[in-house]
C-alpha cells in the first residue's frame, strides 16, 4: 500500500471517481515484472561485489606460491573479462563495470605493492578515479557514481594524511590557505552529483543520483565539521575556519530543505546532525574555562535543546514534503 496515495484519497474535496481511482492506485500490488528486474539486478550487483572482493582479498594475501606474472596476468584477465561482459551484456553492464572498477583498484594496488613505485597512497586513488571516470560516466548509474565518490573521498583523506585514525582526523597543523583548499576540495566533491545531473551527456535516468548525492554531502559535512571544530579549539585565527564551516553547513541545510530537485529529507537530516555538532562545539568552546560539572551541564542543555529543536523541525519538514507529494499525485489524477 502507498500511504501517501491512501491519505490523498481521504481528501473530502475529491469526487467519488477520483477517490476510487486513488484508492485503486494506493492498494494496487507492485508490478511483478518490476520486482523481478530489481531482484535480478540486486543479485548481479551482489555477485559482482563478491567476485571482485574475493580477488582483492586474494591480492592482499600476497600468496608466495604463485609467480608475480601469474598474479598480474590473473588480475588483468579479470579486468578485461569484466569490461567485455559490460560491452556484450547490456543487462549486466552496471554489475560488470562495478566489478571492473573494484578490480582496477586491486590492479593498481598490486602494481604499487610489487614494483614499489614510490607513489603516495593518494596518487593511487587519484589514478583509480581518473581511469574509472570514463565508464562511470558512460554507464549513467548511481551505483557506479557512488563508488566513484567513495574513491575520491579516500584519495582526499589520504592526501590530507587523515587515514590513520580518529586522532589524525582532528589534527590541524597547516596554514589557513591549506585549510581553505581542503574545504574547497570537499565542496567540489559534494557538487559532483549535481553537476552530473546538469549535463545531458552524463545525466542519470532519475535525474539526481540520490545515493551518490547523499554520500558526497555526508562526507563533505563530516570533513567541514572536523575542520571547523579543530579550528575553533586551535589558534584564534581558527574562528574564521569555523565560520566558513557553519556557512557551508547552513547552505546545504537550506538547499536540502527548499531547493527543488536538491530537496531531500535524508540530506536535510545529515545537515541537521552537522549543525548540531558545530553548535555543541561552539558551546563547549565558550565554556572552556568552566569546571567539569559546568561543562557537562552546558553540554547536556545544548545537546537536549538541539535534539528537541531538530526533531520538531524535521517532522515539520517531513509533513510539508508529504503534503507536496500528495498535491502532485492529485494533479496527476485530475
Amino acid at each position: 500500500m502507498d500511504p501517501i496515495l491512501y491519505r490523498a484519497a481521504s481528501d473530502a474535496r475529491l469526487d467519488v471517481s477520483q477517490r476510487q481511482q486513488l484508492y485503486r492506485l494506493a492498494m494496487a500490488p507492485a508490478e511483478p515484472a518490476l520486482l523481478a528486474r530489481r531482484l535480478n539486478q540486486g543479485l548481479l550487483l551482489v555477485a559482482a561485489l563478491l567476485l571482485a572482493g574475493g580477488l582483492i582479498f586474494w591480492i592482499a594475501a600476497n600468496w608466495q606460491e604463485q609467480t608475480r606474472m601469474f598474479k598480474l596476468g590473473l588480475i588483468e584477465a579479470a579486468l578485461a573479462l569484466s569490461v567485455v561482459a559490460a560491452a556484450a551484456l547490456p543487462r549486466a553492464r552496471v554489475p560488470a563495470l562495478l566489478a571492473a572498477n573494484l578490480v582496477l583498484g586491486g590492479l593498481l594496488a598490486f602494481v604499487g605493492q610489487t614494483y614499489q613505485t614510490g607513489a603516495d597512497a593518494w596518487q593511487l586513488f587519484a589514478a583509480w578515479a581518473a581511469l574509472s571516470l570514463v565508464w562511470t560516466g558512460l554507464a549513467r548509474s548511481d551505483v557506479l557514481w557512488t563508488l566513484w565518490i567513495g574513491i575520491c573521498a579516500a584519495g582526499l583523506l589520504s592526501w590530507e594524511g587523515r587515514l590513520g585514525g580518529w586522532f589524525d582526523m582532528l589534527q590541524l597543523q597547516s596554514s589557513a590557505p591549506a585549510q581553505g583548499l581542503r574545504m574547497g576540495l570537499w565542496l567540489a566533491l559534494a557538487v559532483v552529483p549535481g553537476l552530473v545531473a546538469s549535463l545531458a551527456g552524463l545525466r542519470l535516468a532519475q535525474g539526481l543520483g540520490r545515493g551518490s548525492h547523499r554520500l558526497a554531502l555526508g562526507l563533505a559535512l563530516a570533513a567541514w565539521c572536523i575542520d571547523g571544530t579543530a579550528g575553533l579549539f586551535d589558534a584564534p585565527s581558527g574562528a574564521g575556519l569555523f565560520a566558513v564551516a557553519c556557512a557551508l553547513v547552513a547552505a546545504v541545510w537550506l538547499l536540502s530543505r527548499n531547493a527543488g530537485r536538491w530537496q531531500d529529507f535524508a540530506s536535510l537530516c545529515l545537515a541537521t546532525v552537522a549543525a548540531n555538532a558545530l553548535l555543541m562545539a561552539a558551546a563547549l568552546r565558550v565554556a572552556a574555562g568552566s569546571d567539569l560539572v559546568g561543562l557537562l551541564l552546558i553540554g547536556l542543555i545544548v545537546g537536549v535543546g538541539g535534539l528537541g529543536g531538530s526533531v520538531a523541525g524535521l517532522l515539520s519538514v517531513q509533513r510539508r514534503m508529504a503534503a507536496e507529494a500528495m498535491a502532485a499525485n492529485k494533479e496527476q489524477v485530475a
